[in-house]
């Protein structure tokens, strides 16, 4: 009997459930989809991901600076490199295409996206000899007035592509042989100098038909003694660049030929043999002109990618180390611009990003993370604006 009243509750349900499914389906309203604004003043972090278990599927997280919340995603594909200046609300990203994704024929792009709601803009055709590496930001520059693109290439033999972004297109392949890197002139837009292999810079003068021909610089640098890392970071007219040795070299590359400004030796007479290391060891505050730098003891040639045990500040002005403060493991920096600038630092162990408020002038310089976030699976680089 239990059974049988079983059976027939089931049956009815069957009889009735199709008229309730109908009526609920009518009831459903189609979901809208969209892109949510950013709000204008809203400060962006950018967590650049290389992906390396599954490098052909890069990301670019971007999160409030504030708050270090999520507010959007970029693909960056098949390594590539990013470049978010200020003065443009626009994100520039070269990369690799192939049409089978890990196979077939292979395809370079300048992308653009925007800054207001992180969609996709348009796409430029470049040619396929970029360098596809680690993210450093010397790979991908604009010039000052955002006239060129300018794109390290390597396959291994080096040449920068030249993007004409008003026209909308490639118009040249400049060689830079020995040399690696872009670092554009802040007043002459059409000039860029290159770190060469024995010490010296290159300079190139882009001619509006994309060709151009590099003059070397005397030499600024000892390159088996004190080689430099291509991570520098522009202060005013000058690139700021730190060593593996430990020191700090400012370059003017305005002129006709790079020179040397000013070589700071940070770690001279510290004891503990510290070194600065990591993917993107060092970020400028411009107005304070103060420089951040990830360091660790013991180092040794060859330790220059090793984590952060320390960050330390430097003013360049002065010439000297103004602090020292416990850090992550680091292995990227940088650093917001306003009157109360934060330190982000890429955690290398936890693929995480740790946001450090800077304690004001006059205070002791002690970080503690005021903020961390997921910074994807794999991060090498990061920036702010």
């Amino acid at each position: 009997m239990r059974l049988g009243l079983i059976a027939a509750v089931l049956l009815a349900s069957a009889a009735i459930a199709p008229a309730h499914a109908q009526q609920a389906q009518g009831e459903l309203q189609p979901e809208e989809f969209g892109n949510v604004k950013i709000p204008p003043d809203t400060e962006m972090l950018f967590s650049v991901d290389l992906a390396l278990n599954h490098v052909v599927d890069g990301r670019t997280y971007v999160l409030d600076a504030k708050t270090l919340k999520p507010l959007g995603i970029i693909g960056t594909s098949f390594l590539g490199m990013i470049n978010v200046p200020n003065g443009t609300k626009d994100i520039y990203v070269a990369t690799s295409h192939q049409t089978r994704t890990t196979r077939g024929e292979r395809f370079d792009f300048v992308e653009i996206y925007s800054g207001e709601d992180l969609t996709f803009k348009e796409e430029i055709p470049i040619s396929n000899n970029r360098a596809q590496a680690l993210n450093y930001r010397a790979l991908l520059q604009p010039s000052a007035d955002f006239k060129y693109l300018y794109v390290q290439n390597a396959t291994p033999a080096t040449s920068v592509t030249v993007v004409d972004m008003a026209a909308k297109k490639q118009i040249g392949d400049i060689p830079n042989p020995g040399c690696y890197g872009i670092f554009p002139a802040s007043k002459t837009a059409t000039r860029i100098a290159t770190l060469c292999g024995d010490g010296t810079l290159g300079t190139i003068d882009v001619k509006a038909d994309g060709t151009g021909e590099m003059k070397a610089s005397e030499a600024i640098f000892d390159p088996d003694k004190d080689a430099i890392f291509t991570s520098g970071y522009r202060w005013g007219e000058h690139w700021v660049l730190p060593s593996y040795a430990g020191n700090i070299y400012i370059i003017n590359v305005d002129g006709e030929t790079a020179t040397l400004i000013d070589k700071i030796e940070v770690s001279k007479g510290v004891d503990g043999d510290w070194r600065p290391g990591g993917y993107q060891p060092l970020a400028v505050h411009d107005k304070n002109g103060v420089a951040y730098m990830l360091m660790h003891s013991n180092g040794t040639e060859g330790s220059h990618k090793n984590p952060a045990e320390e960050i330390w500040a430097v003013d360049l002005k002065e010439k000297k180390v103004v602090g020292r403060s416990k850090s992550v493991p680091g292995i990227a920096l940088t650093v917001s611009q306003g009157d109360s600038p934060a330190l982000f630092a890429t955690d290398g162990l936890k693929a995480e990003v740790v946001r450090y408020d800077v304690p004001a002038a006059g205070k002791d310089f002690v970080l503690e993370p005021s903020a961390t976030a997921p910074g994807g699976a794999t991060p090498d680089q990061i920036e702010v604006r």
